[in-house]
């Protein structure tokens, strides 16, 4: 097949993450790829060889000089053309309408679509053939919403769970370790990944315990000023970004994913790869991986909730061992990187004639 990729991010994140490893593994297949990306980033060093990369400015929705560059690469054999991001969308909508191609759209986290949100609503009633979500509660969420029922099949809303390569890296990252108790997160510093909460949570926490979180992201400054506030400066600490987050894992005793709004986190998996217990909020699709108290803990997206989990974890250490093998298990049976893949192909293959 031959596909025509957009991504409009400035930044590296989930999303970016699941695009490499997906057009990865279909490029490893014999696919053409053609990956046209934001001018001037350079988060798309692991790209496969065989995949061309094209820049283009995605200065806006309108972007004249974007839509050209999509344009000339769409032909005759092109297949799929597939959009990551929000503007992504509305580009490739624009495409659809003057070229009659097919249009894929991937979604990766749960966002309300606001009535007020014409734009968005015009889109996904007549200028997609399908999308592809990352787990059945964001598919449910979707078909809540009656212009999309009406308009794309439900079978053309799929979902197709993150892919993972088990890695071989176990090199540990100890930064700052004051303690004998290392907690650990990572992502994009957002109002949705819940940092905020996971910081008031640990305010009272009487346990031994040292916080790193890493990432970057607008929410950098509040956090920072949250961590002074609260006089946590020597039990928190904000690490900046990780290249290897794998790493970073590796050195710590408890991963905790406190976000208020997920698809399924890529940390979980990141987390599970090196037997790290985990500790998720039971939002988007984390309840249909993770299976509480067999091989993760799941708590409410509420600062009581993850308070509460991470002192009964600290506390019942001993019974929760097995939480990182279990989960490692999983990754290993279920989520491996050539069923994304197969599943991949076999969705694009009902667009096909």
């Amino acid at each position: 097949m031959n596909f025509v990729v957009l991504n409009s991010s400035k930044n590296w994140g989930g999303n970016e993450r699941w695009l490499t490893t997906a057009v990865n593994g279909l490029a490893e297949r014999g696919h053409t790829i053609n990956l046209i990306i934001r001018k001037n980033v350079s988060h798309w060093e692991k790209i496969h060889p065989s995949i061309n990369l094209i820049e283009a400015p995605f200065t806006n929705e309108l972007s004249i000089k974007t839509k050209s560059i999509i344009k000339e690469l769409i032909d005759s054999k092109t297949d799929i053309l597939l959009s990551t991001k929000r503007k992504d969308y509305i580009l490739a909508a624009q495409i659809k309408y003057s070229n009659q191609i097919t249009h894929i759209m991937r979604l990766g986290i749960s966002r309300p679509i606001l009535k007020r949100d014409f734009i968005q609503r015009y889109v996904l009633s007549h200028m997609v053939d399908g999308i592809i979500v990352n787990a059945e509660a964001l598919k449910s969420e979707l078909l809540k919403y009656d212009f999309i029922h009406k308009n794309i099949h439900i079978n053309k809303i799929k979902c197709i769970y993150n892919g993972y390569v088990l890695s071989s890296s176990k090199k540990e990252q100890n930064i700052n370790k004051v303690s004998s108790f290392c907690i650990r997160s990572a992502g994009r510093l957002t109002t949705h990944k819940g940092y905020d909460m996971l910081l008031k949570s640990l305010k009272n926490l009487r346990e031994d315990f040292y916080l790193e979180i890493a990432g970057d992201g607008p929410e950098y400054s509040a956090l920072n000023s949250m961590i002074k506030k609260n006089n946590l400066q020597k039990k928190c600490k904000l690490v900046g970004d990780m290249k290897n987050t794998i790493d970073f894992f590796a050195g710590a005793d408890l991963i905790v994913i406190p976000s208020r709004s997920e698809g399924i986190p890529n940390t979980l998996f990141e987390a599970w790869s090196v037997k790290k217990p985990v500790i998720a909020t039971n939002v988007g699709g984390v309840s249909e991986v993770v299976d509480h108290k067999k091989d993760g803990l799941i708590c409410e997206p509420s600062v009581d909730s993850i308070y509460a989990t991470i002192s009964d974890y600290i506390k019942k250490q001993e019974d929760y061992n097995r939480l990182g093998e279990s989960g490692y298990k999983k990754l290993n049976d279920s989520f491996s990187m050539d069923r994304m893949i197969d599943n991949l192909e076999n969705y694009f293959d009902i667009f096909i004639d």
